[in-house]
């Protein structure tokens, strides 16, 4: 019992020196508002057409943005969908890295489409329903090609305020 009390102790000194502020309250950057200049500029589209089931055809949960960032490599806290999204494409600068944000998005759109298409088989008069959604999803599809087309690396190495045309 001595040993576990021991073990308390010690591990209640770690989080006060190592962990806590001042307010007892742990550093995280949880709550951290995310600066928009470290935004990509389609951020706002993007945001405004995934979260809206009506426009994308499909519903992302946080789940989903959880797996989304976890494949990619990033650690995202789950918390506001919006917050999520910010989070996975914060530092994004390269095409490809865009590509596979959006690879990893069309692969969870398209489970929704294989689980539409069942549903319509087996249920033929919700058919039109689900064709619909198909349908959004297949434009939100050509949304994240026009991005990627669109789309403009930004090399660490460039000066923002004098670049060569």
């Amino acid at each position: 019992m001595s040993n576990l009390q021991d073990l308390k102790s010690e591990f209640e000194q770690f989080v006060v020196e190592k962990c806590s502020t001042q307010d007892g309250n742990c550093d995280t950057d949880e709550n951290e508002e995310i600066p928009e200049d470290e935004l990509p500029p389609f951020w706002e589209e993007i945001t405004q057409k995934l979260l809206s089931p009506e426009i994308c055809g499909a519903n992302l949960s946080r789940i989903d943005l959880k797996r989304i960032s976890d494949t990619l490599g990033d650690s995202v806290a789950i918390s506001d969908r919006k917050k999520m999204i910010k989070a996975i494409l914060r530092h994004k600068q390269t095409k490809n890295e865009i590509r596979a944000i959006f690879d990893e998005v069309e692969k969870h759109l398209n489970g929704r489409v294989l689980i539409y298409n069942e549903i319509s088989r087996n249920y033929p008069n919700s058919k039109f329903v689900f064709d619909s959604y198909v349908a959004k999803i297949e434009r939100m599809k050509r949304v994240f090609v026009r991005i990627v087309e669109d789309f403009e690396d930004i090399s660490p190495e460039a000066d923002p305020i004098h670049f060569d045309i």
